[in-house]
């Protein structure tokens, strides 16, 4: 039976005691007593489901980062490798320039020639190098923004459920309460008028 089943019981127990011709309500108080035990047992279901969805939450959320750190890694690596591969590219064509001005040394004008051949070399591969830089800076960029929308959009996700959830707790928990103060003032009330 659920705490609101329980509730519905203790209304009717009290709605079914109405005194005839009267404001007064008989409640049986072992009934009464039985049904406030069953909703004192039956809450620690519904705050069990409420640490439930924290804890789903907080899982939710923990794949989040593994997923963004995941992505992290294979943009640092792809990076990595981009570099590697213009250094590499950067290193031959220094190479290149520097076997080239050393065979064109034979006069001044071919050194003068080589030495320009060997900047323009130098200076085109380091473009290229910035260039491949660039687009991966780009790449991680894109990847890290994607994956923190994700880990953003879950986490939101997470929480707007996990508020669903605490609200209903909150109104049946507060309609629980309700109801048992009305029990309570009635019965002060009853014993009041029974002292009188």
């Amino acid at each position: 039976m659920t705490v609101l089943d329980t509730v519905e019981k203790i209304e009717s127990l009290i709605a079914t005691g109405r005194v005839p011709g009267t404001a007064r309500t008989l409640v049986n108080l072992e009934k009464m007593s039985a049904l406030l035990q069953e909703v004192k047992h039956g809450m620690p279901d519904h705050l069990n489901e409420a640490e439930s969805v924290i804890r789903q939450k907080d899982a939710i959320l923990k794949q989040a980062e593994v997923e963004a750190k995941r992505a992290r890694a294979y943009a640092d690596e792809e990076a990595t490798t981009i570099r590697k591969m213009a250094g590499e590219e950067s290193a031959k064509s220094l190479s290149a320039a520097r076997q080239q001005s050393e065979t064109m040394i034979q006069g001044q004008e071919v050194v003068k020639a080589a030495h320009q051949r060997a900047e323009q070399i130098m200076h085109d591969a380091e473009i290229k190098a910035q260039h491949i830089l660039g687009e991966a800076k780009g790449k991680l960029n894109g990847i890290l923004a994607e994956a923190e929308k994700q880990a953003d959009d879950r986490r939101k996700g997470a929480d707007n459920y996990a508020r669903e959830v605490l609200f209903t707790l909150e109104e049946k928990v507060a309609d629980v309460l309700g109801q048992v103060r009305s029990g309570i003032d009635l019965l002060d009330h009853r014993a009041v008028a029974a002292a009188d």
